[in-house]
């Protein structure tokens, strides 16, 4: 881009129509080498397609198999939680207000404990 030389308004002003005019000759000369048809575009979209689904396909396969055949879950370790795992503000809102939801052994325990004291 250049900038119109310091001269008369009217001589300025022509430079200034014939860059414009320039620089649209040149936008319609690349437009015209670069235009494909809405069919080569839909064959080129497709193409895309297939390719990504061609390869994204078996990655997704093979990570999953990997997960599920080579890949450890971690578990819980057993025994007795440290005590600053087992922090309440507040007792849950269930019978055995110590118990996670999903504590079977502690639900157990706690279920005992209440029937024993029931008796």
């Amino acid at each position: 881009m250049t900038v119109p030389r310091a001269a008369s308004e009217k001589e300025m002003k022509q430079e200034v129509i014939a860059q414009l005019r320039a620089r649209i000759a040149l936008q319609k000369e690349i437009e015209k080498g670069a235009h494909k048809s809405e069919a080569e575009e839909l064959d080129e979209m497709w193409k895309w397609v297939k390719l990504s689904i061609l390869v994204a396909g078996p990655v997704c396969v093979l990570a999953c198999a990997k997960d599920i055949l080579f890949v450890e879950h971690a578990h819980a370790k057993p025994g007795p939680m440290p005590d600053y795992m087992k922090i309440r503000n507040k007792p849950f809102p269930w019978e055995c207000e110590d118990c996670a939801l999903f504590d079977n052994e502690c639900w157990k325990q706690c279920r005992a404990e209440m029937a024993a004291e029931g008796n």
